[in-house]
């Protein structure tokens, strides 16, 4: 059994364990949430010791020529000495961009007319999203909802930034992505997809750098390492965990499909918001 140094203490990994597996178990609080080595949450550093090839997986050559490495896919033969992925480098680009940010939150008639009033957003958007609802990282965060309504969306929100208009009606970023577990780098990749996508769409480069800035003014809202509970003004509503509440008006079992009556009390998801009736309940 090797031992793996994290944060001053020692932690022991079984042969069959992943770094990850082993620090869960032992009760460490460390960021992750795939676990299979698409979506990076949990990218550590290997200071010391050996790392077998499969942990760096998917990584960039730069990447791995700092040590980095994904504690989920990691299966170490050596004791390691791991810590913290060093984002310094990261949040210094952010700021860079986020100065430019507050010209960015007001509408912005240029960038509205560069999009054709919403004709080439559009294609922007279904090019993106085309894109995101295929890549092993990205889909993943996509489960349960549409393409056309992940784009229909974005397309309110870009458009109301854009343009001032009130026409979005969803959740703020914070409230949107509060059960996401998404890490500097990972929003980095997404970044760099979209700018391929703006490219494609011949956006002028000081409109693309400006779509960044907007999007980088709400990375701090987006970025973390465990989920959060989403709020409602003063009201957090968990991440898990049910509830129970008496219907005013009839429904639909969102288990079994079946009706159920005005005045009935069920049991629905805290987050997700899904209905049970009495008999799916349990």
């Amino acid at each position: 059994m090797v031992k793996v140094e994290y944060q001053g203490n020692s932690y022991s990994c079984g042969p069959e364990e992943t770094v990850l597996e082993a620090m869960l178990r032992q009760g460490v609080k460390f960021p992750f949430s795939c676990r299979k080595g698409s979506c990076h949450a949990c990218m550590h550093i290997a200071e010391k010791g050996a790392l077998p090839p499969a942990s760096q997986k998917g990584l960039s050559d730069e990447q791995i020529s700092q040590g980095l490495f994904l504690p989920c896919l990691c299966r170490p033969t050596d004791s390691l000495s791991i810590a913290p992925k060093n984002s310094g480098k990261l949040n210094r680009r952010a700021s860079s961009i986020a100065r430019q940010q507050d010209a960015f939150l007001s509408p912005d008639p240029e960038m509205w007319e560069a999009l054709d009033n919403g004709r080439v957003l559009s294609a922007i958007l279904d090019d993106f999203y085309t894109k995101a609802f295929s890549d092993e990282r990205l889909s993943p965060f996509f489960h349960g909802v549409t393409q056309q309504r992940a784009q229909e969306k974005q397309y309110l929100f870009l458009r109301q930034k854009f343009t001032g208009e009130k026409v979005y009606f969803g959740d703020r970023p914070k409230n949107a992505h509060h059960w996401m577990v998404i890490s500097n780098d990972l929003f980095d990749y997404r970044e760099s997809i979209m700018v391929e996508c703006l490219e494609r769409h011949n956006l002028p480069e000081h409109l693309i750098e400006r779509w960044r800035a907007l999007e980088n003014s709400f990375r701090a809202d987006i970025v973390k390492d465990e989920p959060w509970n989403r709020k409602i003004g003063d009201i957090e509503i968990p991440v898990s965990g049910y509830g129970e509440i008496t219907l005013d008006i009839g429904s639909l079992c969102d288990s079994c499909s079946e009706e159920i009556d005005a005045g009935t009390t069920v049991r629905y998801h805290l987050r997700l918001g899904t209905l049970y009736c009495p008999d799916c309940m349990t």
